[in-house]
């Protein structure tokens, strides 16, 4: 067993709170499973996606990095949903959906706030058009948090032997496409570490994670210099205890238990 159990989130901070929270209930279809406020009265919500992980939106929050991050979502219908998403007005559908190199059809997307989706399917899984796709269940299976980083070989050494997250694959397609994908938590929620130029503007990311022994989890990390914590031990909003680690791209680590 590793050191988090299910739950690993994306934390997007956002000042268009009402527009957002819109795109991922209303166009997307995600079931919201909590929404509170924090100690100023700004909102949060919090839905839950595949593979036991979860998006949190945090209006106006300025201690953490503000983005616009990435998250990787397998779809159930890609062109049905492909084709239900074109009729939406207003949808950013920044990068066309195409068939991909590594056996896959797949299509970008950005919300309100400049926060990237990509959407994908792989060939096997890739059905003709149909019109029977279902709003909240346009997604299946794999959800990722991707971090776009500089340094590979660190934030390698960060996720597996700090953080303690198996690494499941790696790729290397060439100098502009290497990556690492760590199983962080749950049935099929991972961490992506990607090493190539955007498609569109990526910033500093944060996650959040939930240790299974959170004192002895605490207890280690406090005492390991490479964890990098820069917040120690705190209660959040909703009283239950956290702290935060950056890792070495400067993406924030919220573990809480």
């Amino acid at each position: 067993m590793g050191l988090f159990h299910q739950g690993l989130t994306g934390i997007l901070p956002v000042s268009n709170f009402d527009e957002v929270r819109a795109f991922y209930e209303d166009r997307l279809g995600l079931v919201k499973t909590q929404e509170w406020t924090d100690r100023e009265g700004n909102r949060r919500a919090r839905y839950s996606v595949t593979g036991g992980g979860f998006i949190e939106l945090h209006e106006n929050d300025r201690t953490l990095p503000q983005g616009p991050t990435s998250f990787w979502m397998e779809a159930a219908d890609i062109n049905g949903l492909y084709s239900a998403l074109q009729k939406i007005g207003g949808m950013d559908l920044f990068d066309p959906i195409e068939d991909k190199y590594f056996h896959a059809r797949s299509f970008q997307m950005r919300d309100p706030a400049g926060n990237a989706t990509f959407v994908v399917a792989y060939e096997k899984n890739v059905r003709p058009y149909t019109k029977d796709s279902v709003k909240g269940a346009f997604f299946k299976d794999e959800f990722r948090t991707v971090l776009f980083v500089d340094d590979l070989d660190a934030t390698y050494d960060f996720y597996t032997t700090v953080l303690e997250m198996p690494c499941v694959y790696q790729w290397n397609e060439c100098a502009g496409d290497k990556g690492f994908k760590y199983h962080a938590a749950g049935t099929e929620a991972y961490i992506e570490n990607l090493h190539r130029i955007p498609l569109t503007k990526q910033g500093f990311a944060t996650i959040k994670l939930y240790a299974v022994d959170f004192d002895a989890c605490y207890e280690k990390l406090s005492a390991n210099p490479k964890a990098h914590m820069i917040r120690p031990l705190y209660t959040n909003e909703l009283g239950a205890r956290e702290f935060t680690l950056e890792d070495p791209d400067g993406n924030y680590i919220l573990i809480c238990e």
